[in-house]
């Protein structure tokens, strides 16, 4: 069965001003000894599929950043939104542009273009057990991140019974909860971070947005614009009846902070600096 990427990577990088900016946001910036985050995400999934399957959702401003940045893909892959419509419409649209191109019912995994990964070796072997599980099962596929803190500003996935060895069904989705509720879940031990990571064949996918978001399932280039701006864990993932979850401990950061970016190893004190 053929498997796919698509990293979303039109993002606006609001987090890390003044060294984002509107123009060249996060996942552009090269501060990872001169390579940028998007160049680091299509690297990592390298050990599992050819160039030729890896897919871009982006926006007009900034295909030719893609386009630039990762000449080893095909323009073809690099795919536009005709309007910021947040990640549902967003990966509605590109999923089904995979299938139209693949052919079949191809197994695609849905990635952030601007998350650091400490661990890639690990990260590979625990996405390359969600296209595994992903393409003989009719779920849809969450990667969780074990938890190292009560973080309030992250979701959270409750893990449920277990589906198979490392594979848990996903009971519910909790949306940046209190600092109470997350020492709970902390404490709890059943729950993951929803680092909003999934994979799913795109039949299953297809279906399950049908019954969730009729609306969005409907969504093609030319309907885009009237389509609803919501992000897909509300729109699909937390409606759907069969979610199961991996999850993996690979040093995983969302790098939504100066804090964060420093831990990633970046020297942001002489980069503000630059900025000045």
């Amino acid at each position: 069965m053929t498997r796919a990427v698509l990293i979303l990577a039109g993002g606006a990088g609001t987090r890390l001003r003044p060294l984002s900016s509107d123009d060249n946001p996060k996942q552009f910036l090269r501060i990872f000894d001169g390579v940028s985050l998007l160049e680091k995400t299509v690297g990592r999934v390298g050990p599992l599929v050819s160039s030729e399957s890896i897919f871009i959702s982006t926006n007009d401003q900034y295909a030719a950043k893609c386009v630039a940045l990762l000449p080893e893909l095909p323009k073809g892959n690099i795919l536009t939104e005709p309007a910021r419509r947040n990640t549902a419409p967003a990966i509605a649209l590109c999923c089904f542009a995979i299938e139209a191109i693949t052919g079949g019912d191809p197994v695609i995994a849905v990635l952030a273009s601007d998350h650091y990964i400490a661990d890639e070796a690990e990260f590979v072997r625990v996405l390359d057990r969600a296209y595994q599980f992903a393409s003989k099962n009719d779920y849809l596929v969450a990667i969780g991140i074990e938890p190292t803190e009560p973080n309030a500003g992250y979701g959270y996935l409750q893990l449920g019974e277990e589906i198979e060895p490392g594979i848990n069904a996903v009971e519910r989705f909790t949306e940046k909860p209190s600092r109470e509720r997350a020492e709970e879940f902390l404490a709890a031990g059943n729950y993951a971070w929803n680092a909003s990571m999934f994979v799913w064949r795109a039949s299953v996918f297809r279906r399950a947005l049908a019954a969730a978001a009729p609306e969005i399932a409907t969504v093609t280039r030319e309907t885009y614009e009237s389509m609803p701006s919501i992000s897909i864990d509300y729109a699909l993932m937390e409606k759907a009846p069969r979610v199961a979850a991996i999850v993996g401990d690979f040093g995983w950061s969302d790098v939504g902070s100066f804090e964060q970016l420093e831990k990633a190893g970046v020297p942001v004190k002489e980069l503000l600096k630059e900025h000045e």
